[in-house]
């Protein structure tokens, strides 16, 4: 129920988005970029990290705008590396923070939750998490607990946010160019696909 909503929202987020930027004229921008290709990508990457690192921002609604600008493959492979880099940023920086928390405070609560996590379903968690939703808050708390190896948390972050750039990049491209019936049809078949992908998770877990 609660990855509906979410994906819901996110879905109603970009058409928003997209009705409104449809109404903008990017023609300008468009010469831009193609004129500085490289820097244009550069500065969508560092908007991509910083939307991560800097909650509660989101580059969610920024696809429509980018696949106009970059086209859907590259807006994907663009989105795809920021979010991991951002998360995995996000990762360390809780991990100093947890660093600091141990000195001023006992962590023994969160520590008899964290024992209680199998390795396999924290993997496979992470990679579902990811498919809903790559970037969030979750990214901080996650990098909170002690058992969590960074490597297991990068590995597992980046298989889920791979096929969730591509689909989402496709739906923002056929929202961006005013596409309405594709793009709910991409959006219905990810909640779909997700719940199934979960369903199926939680059987075998």
């Amino acid at each position: 129920m609660k990855t509906t909503i979410i994906l819901g929202v996110i879905a109603l987020a970009l058409v928003a988005l997209g009705v409104w930027q449809l109404e903008w004229d990017m023609s300008w921008l468009k010469s831009w970029i193609a004129l500085h290709p490289v820097l244009g990508a550069g500065i969508y990457f560092v908007l991509v990290v910083a939307s991560v690192v800097l909650l509660p921002l989101s580059s969610l609604p920024l696809l429509p705008f980018a696949t106009k600008m970059f086209g859907v493959l590259q807006t994907a492979l663009l989105s795809a590396a920021g979010w991991w880099i951002g998360c995995l940023i996000a990762f360390q920086i809780a991990r100093l923070g947890r660093r600091y928390l141990e000195r001023v405070t006992s962590m023994e609560a969160l520590d008899r939750i964290e024992a209680n996590i199998p390795d396999d379903v924290g993997f496979g968690g992470i990679v579902v998490l990811r498919m809903i939703l790559p970037v969030d808050v979750v990214s901080f708390a996650l990098g909170l607990l002690k058992r969590l190896r960074f490597r297991t948390y990068a590995v597992a972050s980046l298989i889920g946010i791979l096929p969730f750039a591509f689909v989402i990049s496709y739906a923002g491209g056929q929202l961006g160019a005013g596409k309405f019936l594709s793009f709910a049809l991409v959006v219905a078949g990810m909640v779909v696909a997700v719940l199934m992908i979960r369903r199926l998770w939680k059987a075998h877990r």
